[in-house]
C-alpha cells in the first residue's frame, strides 16, 4: 500500500545508490536530507539535483560517530518536522581481492564501522522517532548479494553485510505490528564510482550490472509495501540458488556436488 512519502533522509548520498536514492524520492515530491562524510561531493550532489528542481538540503556527517548521528536525526526532524522514509545506506567496498589473513585489522574495522556501526547507530536514532511519529514510515537498509553469496578476497565486506542483514531482519520482526516497515536493500554488481573498475566484464562472470536508477525505482516502488527482501539484478536467483544449493547438499550428503566450485566471485555486490 502507497504511503504519502513528504519528507525522507538518505545516507551515503553524496554518489551513487544514494544519490539516486535522493534524485528518486526528490523527483516524487519528498523534501530530503541528504548526508555524506564527502562533504565537496554532498554539496555538488545537492547543487545538480536542485537545479533540476529537488527540494533538498545536506548535512555533512561521519556516521560511525554515534553523536554526529544523533545530531543527523535531530537536525533532520528540525528540518522536516517528520521523517516517512530512512535510506540507512552509507557503505565502503573496503579491502577487495586479498585474503583475510594479509588485510590490516585496521582496514577491516574500517570497513564494518561504516557498514556496520553506522547502519546500527542510524537505526537506533530514526526508529523510535518514526515510532512516535505513530504514522506510516519506511527504514531501508542496504546490505548486499554479499549478504548471501560469499567468495575469496572479501571477508570484511561480506562479514560486514551479513551483519547488517541480520539487524534489518532484527528490526523488521521488532517493528511488527507498527507503522514502521522495514526492508533491506540487496543489490547485485551496480554501476557507481564504490565499485566502477572492481566489477568483472559480463562476458567473463555472466553477472548482470545495473544503474543506481534503477536500484532507486526498485526501492520507491516497495516503499508502504511488506517487501523484506529488494533485489535489484536480474541474476539474484540464480546466484542465490547456487549457493544454497551447496548448503542443501553439504546437509544432505556431507560433501560438495561434483564440480561445484568452493569459491564463487569475490566481487562485491
Amino acid at each position: 500500500m502507497r504511503f504519502e512519502v513528504g519528507a525522507a533522509v538518505v545516507t551515503g548520498a553524496a554518489s551513487g545508490i544514494g544519490r539516486a536514492l535522493s534524485a528518486r524520492l526528490a523527483r516524487e515530491g519528498a523534501r530530503v536530507v541528504m548526508t555524506d562524510v564527502d562533504g565537496d561531493g554532498l554539496a555538488r550532489s545537492a547543487r545538480e539535483l536542485t537545479r533540476d528542481g529537488a527540494d533538498v538540503s545536506t548535512f555533512v556527517a561521519d556516521l560511525v560517530d554515534e553523536k554526529a548521528v544523533e545530531e543527523l536525526a535531530a537536525t533532520a526532524y528540525e528540518r522536516l518536522g517528520a521523517v516517512d522514509v530512512v535510506c540507512n545506506n552509507a557503505g565502503v567496498v573496503g579491502p577487495v581481492g586479498r585474503p583475510l589473513w594479509e588485510v590490516p585489522l585496521d582496514e577491516v574495522r574500517g570497513v564494518l564501522d561504516v557498514n556496520y556501526w553506522s547502519h546500527l547507530y542510524v537505526a537506533r536514532a530514526f526508529v523510535p522517532r518514526l515510532l512516535a511519529g505513530g504514522r506510516p514510515a519506511h527504514l531501508v537498509q542496504t546490505a548486499s548479494m554479499s549478504a548471501f553469496v560469499v567468495g575469496a578476497g572479501s571477508a570484511a565486506y561480506a562479514a560486514s553485510k551479513h551483519a547488517d542483514l541480520a539487524v534489518a531482519r532484527s528490526l523488521r520482526a521488532d517493528l511488527r505490528g507498527t507503522p514502521v516497515r522495514v526492508s533491506v536493500l540487496c543489490p547485485g554488481r551496480v554501476d557507481t564510482p564504490m565499485t566502477r573498475g572492481l566489477v568483472a566484464p559480463r562476458d567473463a562472470t555472466g553477472a548482470t550490472t545495473v544503474g543506481a536508477d534503477e536500484v532507486a525505482r526498485t526501492v520507491w516502488d516497495a516503499l508502504g509495501s511488506d517487501r523484506f527482501y529488494l533485489f535489484t539484478n536480474a541474476d539474484a536467483p540464480d546466484r542465490i540458488d547456487a549457493q544454497y544449493e551447496d548448503v542443501r547438499h553439504h546437509l544432505e550428503a556431507g560433501s560438495p556436488p561434483p564440480d561445484t566450485p568452493n569459491q564463487p566471485s569475490a566481487e562485491p555486490g
